[in-house]
């Protein structure tokens, strides 16, 4: 019995030390931009990304244009352009995200709809910023996942 009651306080003990931990400390939002980069660069993420001049938006029926490009989204038999969305709230905060320009595939230099453009998802890791209960000044973060398009894939169309 006394083990039972042992055990069951080492396991409360051990979920409240892991809720303390979930938070990574409460920082300011200066020394928490800094922590957030300095964890992404050692996990080979981006984060910044660059300014990128927008030629103009392409569309499907554009593809012969772009055929050449050493990009693969334009070579692709589904083509695809990137956007930049943004959150605030995450680190980075600025992130890529691929649409997909055609909804059938690119077949002997046309859209062949007997086959489908779909987007490959990636689960792709940001850090939230999270507002500290002991102090509303200050910040922690909190690793999230976050399913996004990262390019898109010509496949057969589901039966």
């Amino acid at each position: 019995m006394w083990s039972s009651l042992i055990v069951g306080a080492l396991l409360l003990f051990l979920t409240d030390a892991l809720a303390v931990q979930k938070h990574k400390g409460c920082l300011t939002r200066r020394e928490l931009e800094i922590q957030a980069k300095r964890l992404l660069r050692r996990t080979g993420r981006p984060t910044e990304h660059r300014a990128v001049h927008a030629v103009s938006s392409p569309s499907c029926s554009d593809f012969t244009h772009w055929v050449f490009s050493s990009d693969l989204k334009n070579r692709s038999l589904s083509p695809w352009r990137s956007r930049f969305e943004t959150d605030h709230n995450l680190f980075p905060s600025v992130y890529e995200v691929a649409e997909c320009l055609c909804s059938g595939c690119i077949i002997d230099g046309s859209e062949n709809t007997d086959y489908n453009s779909i987007p490959v998802m990636q689960s792709v890791m940001f850090l939230k910023k999270v507002l500290c209960s002991s102090d509303p000044e200050k910040y922690s973060f909190e690793v999230v996942y976050k399913t996004i398009p990262v390019a898109c894939t010509c496949a057969v169309p589901r039966q």
